[in-house]
């Protein structure tokens, strides 16, 4: 599997040009109508990520590879921080396997299942399929400390724990026919995509080798957002075996998003520049760069601190920054450019509205039948739903999350004092009890 980065090759030099002006036009015209709080937010942020980032080329004309000794003595232990899945959660003691599906559009997506620690795979256990969030992986549920991280504690519990990972990341580049590197086309999905294609595949798959015919579904924002736009579609697979489902900071309406900077990327429409640059493929995974951005964080904790604070905690102190480093050394995991600007558009929607992906109303009348994308319609949703918000939740705001709850009448909801990563990589995961109980009941 390729995990080479996709930048078109530009022969037309004029035409670029043309494009990035006019993509700079579009962003200029819509930052100047930000609130000067947004502007001073995002100039904070991108003060801290050029901090980060000249720490880590500093880093570099000292340490030429991730191989170099005196950076092996730093990492603590070094094997998390590049081991893959199989040899990380093993190394740990865990049995694990791998497996494979294909989507029937064609994409290869790779699966990993582990159990309890020292024991055997069997076959009887009830399923937990674990769903990521964007730009990540199967990974993020196994960083943390192991009483801290859901992946363990779940194997450690007695469940059959599932890991999926989402076409396009480090562990599904792969496809049929298309290839990750010279065709456009691989990367055209975002979450309705996942949620026509990938869940289901990964449905179909787990009960074929498990013999279970019912699947409890734990996802973590772009996670929840897929299962949503399934069950909200009634997806025939997906309705016939999911059991429980737990959303993670569920992302489906964005209206009081607190997050700045990704406010003054949608609204500034940052799709438009990632377009005019031909870059289908964002945030594709970099070994090297992954292990210095990791050290980076250890060497300066506070810095990676502040940038969650500006992106997903508004209180960061929440998060295990003693894992932190081992959680971005595996990241970002990669995705489409068309999923960033999915979520960009939902954002931009002055009502909030959840609803599929906006092709202009040329291509929605091939995609559609209509002019505007059709809107998912929560209602239909009769599953068990439980909904476990963060009240410092930068990305999943608690105002939007009640709204989702008010919309599907099958629904609970939660409250923790949680942010969006720290759901995953927190210092006192307190939401954790109360899943066990969900899955107990």
């Amino acid at each position: 599997v390729s995990t080479q980065s996709t930048w078109g090759t530009h022969t037309n030099w004029g035409k670029l040009m043309e494009n990035l002006l006019e993509a700079r036009q579009k962003i200029e015209e819509e930052i100047r109508k930000q609130s000067k709080r947004t502007v001073i937010m995002g100039l904070l942020f991108v003060a801290l990520t050029i901090a980060h980032v000249a720490w880590v080329a500093f880093s570099l004309t000292r340490d030429q590879t991730s191989e170099s000794p005196r950076f092996l003595a730093q990492a603590t232990p070094f094997d998390e921080f590049t081991a893959p899945f199989m040899e990380y959660v093993q190394n740990k003691g865990y049995p694990a396997e791998e497996h494979f599906t294909v989507t029937k559009d064609g994409y290869i997506l790779r699966l990993f299942r582990i159990q309890a620690k020292n024991t055997k795979i069997q076959r009887g256990k009830t399923v937990v399929f674990l769903q990521h969030g964007i730009s990540d992986s199967g990974e993020v549920w196994v960083m943390n400390d192991e009483d801290k991280a859901i992946g363990f504690v779940l194997a450690n519990a007695g469940y059959d724990v599932w890991f999926g990972n989402n076409r396009g990341n480090k562990f599904s580049r792969n496809h049929t026919t298309l290839n990750p590197d010279k065709d456009p086309a691989f990367w055209s999905f975002s979450f309705q995509t996942f949620a026509l294609y990938d869940q289901p595949a990964h449905f179909s798959y787990i009960t074929r080798v498990t013999g279970q015919e019912k699947i409890n579904y734990i996802g973590h924002s772009q996670g929840t957002t897929q299962m949503f736009a399934a069950l909200a579609d009634r997806e025939a697979t997906v309705v016939r075996h999911i059991d429980k489902f737990i959303a993670l900071a569920p992302v489906v309406h964005m209206k009081f998003i607190t997050n700045d900077f990704m406010n003054i990327g949608a609204i500034s429409r940052i799709g438009f520049l990632a377009q005019a640059l031909n870059m289908n493929e964002f945030a594709a995974f970099k070994p090297k760069g992954a292990v210095f951005s990791a050290k980076v964080c250890k060497a300066f904790p506070k810095v990676c601190e502040a940038q969650q604070w500006a992106l997903t905690d508004a209180d960061p102190s929440n998060i295990n920054l003693d894992r932190w480093p081992v959680f971005k050394a595996h990241q970002p995991a990669g995705t489409s450019r068309q999923c960033l600007m999915h979520y960009s558009q939902l954002i931009n929607d002055p009502n909030g509205t959840f609803k599929k992906y906006d092709f202009g109303e040329q291509e929605n009348l091939l995609q559609y039948g209509q002019a505007n994308p059709p809107v998912y319609d929560l209602s239909k949703i009769t599953e068990k739903v439980y909904l476990v918000a963060g009240t410092v939740d930068r990305i999943a705001d608690i105002q939007d999350i009640e709204r989702l709850h008010s919309e599907i009448k099958s629904s609970q909801l939660r409250k923790f004092y949680q942010g969006h990563e720290s759901m995953i990589m927190g210092n006192n995961p307190d939401h954790i009890p109360y899943i066990l109980e969900v899955l107990s009941k």
